[in-house]
Formats: C-alpha cells, sequence, structure tokens
C-alpha cells in the first residue's frame, strides 16, 4: 500500500503527473461537509483493491497546492463510518510533505470482509421550497471504485467478491479440517483468535464435553447446552502455548483483568444507571468474557467488566459525540423492544 504513497511532483512548477485511477483520487481542499463523499469513496476502495485520497491537489492544471490547518480528527471519520456502513473499515489518515508543501491523505487497504454495506440513508434536506431533497448515501448500496470514479458496484463485479468470499470460507475450512485431523479430534480445542488482539489478551476456549473431561487446566465447573443454562465461565489457569502463532500468556485470576464494576463503568463512560443496560445490549458486551464476567456471591449478584468494554463504549458513543443522549435513548428503545420481542 505504501507505493500509493509515492507522487510524481515537478519541483518548480509543482505539476502533478499522476492521474487520478481506480486507487488514487486528487481533492482541492478537505471539507468537513462532504464527509459522506469522501466515505462513499472509502469504501469504494476498500471494496475493491485498495486506495488513496489525497487533499491539496487542484485539477485542471493538476497541481501541489497544499493545505494549511489540523489535520481534521480521525475519530470523526471513524465513527461517520461506523454510522452508515458494515462490517468495520481499516483506513490511515496523516500528512506528509511533498516539495515543501503538507498534503492530507486517507490511505484505504482492500477490506478482508467484503462487500461493506451502506446500513443507512442519508439525505440532504434542502430548505426552499419546492426544491426536492437529495439522497446521498442510499440505504443497502455497495460502492465500488471504478476507473476514477466510485459507484454502485455492478453485477459482474458483485458476483466476483461473493464467489470469492465462498472460496476462502471453503480454503479456511480445508485448513482448519487438516488441523483437526492433524492433532486428533478427540483432542482440539477451538479459540477465538481474533480476541488475542485486545489489552487483556484473554479469548474464549471451545471444547466439546468429551474433549474437556481428558484435560486438566480448567477449574472445575459445569458444561452447559446453551448460553442461558447456568454458569458459562471456565477459567484457564496455565498458559496455553500457540504453535501456528505465538505463545499467548493467559491470566490465572480473571479478576485482575475484570478491574470496572458497572457502578464505575458507568460512570467512566458518563451514561445514567437507566441506560447502561441497554448500553452495554447494543454493542454486545455482555454475551463476551473478553468484556464481562458475571457471578453470585451470597444472595448478591455482580458484574465486572474490562477497561476494554470502557473504551468500546467510548468508540461507539464518545463523550464529544453530537445528539449523544439522543443516540443512547434509541439504544435504550430498541432495547426495550427487544424484550418485548423475546417475551413473545
Amino acid at each position: 500500500m505504501n507505493e500509493l504513497l509515492e507522487l510524481s511532483i515537478d519541483d518548480k512548477t509543482f505539476r502533478v503527473a499522476n492521474r487520478e485511477s481506480e486507487r488514487r483520487e486528487f481533492k482541492n481542499l478537505f471539507d468537513k461537509e462532504n464527509l459522506w463523499k469522501y466515505a462513499k469513496t472509502i469504501v469504494s476502495f476498500a471494496n475493491r483493491d485498495g486506495g488513496i485520497i489525497f487533499f491539496g491537489i487542484k485539477d485542471k492544471p493538476r497541481e501541489l497546492i497544499g493545505i494549511v490547518g489540523d489535520k481534521p480528527d480521525e475519530l470523526v471519520f471513524a465513527n461517520f463510518l461506523k454510522e452508515y456502513f458494515e462490517p468495520e473499515i481499516s483506513f490511515d489518515l496523516d500528512t506528509k510533505k511533498y516539495c515543501g508543501k503538507t498534503l492530507l491523505y486517507i490511505l484505504v487497504p482492500p477490506s478482508s470482509s467484503k462487500p461493506i454495506i451502506c446500513k443507512k440513508k442519508k439525505i440532504q434536506q434542502f430548505k426552499e421550497k419546492g426544491k426536492q431533497d437529495k439522497e446521498l448515501l442510499r440505504e443497502g448500496a455497495i460502492y465500488y471504485r471504478y476507473s476514477s470514479a466510485s459507484e454502485e458496484i455492478k453485477y459482474p463485479e458483485l458476483k466476483k467478491i461473493l464467489d470469492e468470499g465462498v472460496q476462502k470460507v471453503f480454503h479456511s475450512l480445508v485448513d482448519n479440517i487438516t488441523l483437526i485431523n492433524k492433532v486428533g479430534y478427540d483432542k482440539v480445542a477451538i479459540l477465538d483468535a481474533k480476541e488475542l488482539s485486545g489489552n487483556d489478551m484473554t479469548t474464549s476456549v471451545y471444547v466439546t464435553t468429551e474433549t474437556a473431561k481428558n484435560i486438566n487446566w480448567i477449574r472445575k465447573g459445569r458444561f452447559v447446552e446453551s448460553d442461558d443454562d447456568g454458569n458459562k465461565a471456565f477459567y484457564v489457569t496455565r498458559e496455553i502455548e500457540i504453535r501456528h502463532g505465538v505463545e499467548v500468556e493467559k491470566p490465572v485470576d480473571p479478576g485482575k483483568t475484570h478491574t470496572l464494576t458497572k457502578t464505575a463503568l458507568t460512570k467512566e463512560v458518563s451514561s445514567s444507571n437507566s441506560y447502561i443496560n441497554a448500553v452495554l445490549w447494543k454493542n454486545g458486551l455482555l454475551d463476551n468474557s473478553r468484556y464481562h464476567l458475571s457471578g453470585t456471591h451470597g444472595k448478591n449478584h455482580w458484574h465486572k467488566f474490562t477497561v476494554s468494554a470502557k473504551d468500546k463504549i467510548l468508540s461507539e458513543y464518545p463523550k464529544n459525540m453530537p445528539r449523544r443522549e439522543e443516540k443512547i435513548k434509541e439504544a435504550f428503545d430498541e432495547y426495550n423492544q427487544s424484550k418485548k420481542i423475546t417475551i413473545k
């Protein structure tokens, strides 16, 4: 991806020899009102082979003019993309000097979870009488990079993405079956490797009941058939070596990793006692031991959370987020509605 940062610029005239393409786009300046337009380009890059947007290059002729002022907040971009698109998109927002002038750029790698889809529409409303509102982002749209334009995907490219996704799943299954056969089907445990990238370096380990009878690194407890039946937490009591990766140190005392009570967490994320359960539910934190553990002590029921739980909530609902209370109230309403549906 770093080759996309290379530009051919005449240091006397500041003329840029590079052209816009399926992996490169130039903008004269950065305008926060056009955040939706930049997001559309970011997504189109991610749905193809990756790409880069440069700010500070004017068109006709293509000339380096640079930008002034501070670079925009990367968190604003991240929150906008999370609000309108799924799955999550990776990108780097930074500045770089060319011929003494500063350019802002957004570097986007190809997504590993294609296609990225617009999950809700964005409308530009006009106050002028008789002027029709404009749809900026369409719910359900998949944006894709064609030549030097970002458009909704066409059938051949969508079919290619879907076929590649099926092949990826197939090859992954074959690789895992090969490993299971090598280790022995009665000796295998499965873990969520992605969770190991977290700050507390903990993850869930899944084993069959028969396999569990033959291992000695699980504390005494009762295995259950579903998440709703009985206690779910079993803790690793020694280090586990991952032979096809790095050695990962597992905590022997979960209490050291889940340091926040629900009251402390509520205070840290500037929420209220009325809304905290909805916020936890909305972010999927209650059913993930990486973020949350619960149990009973006598007649009292306790909940403990990791710092990662706090960070995840604040990434979804930053304290300076516009209409933050309104967004949390929406989560609260969804939470209550989901409980009604469950009861039926």
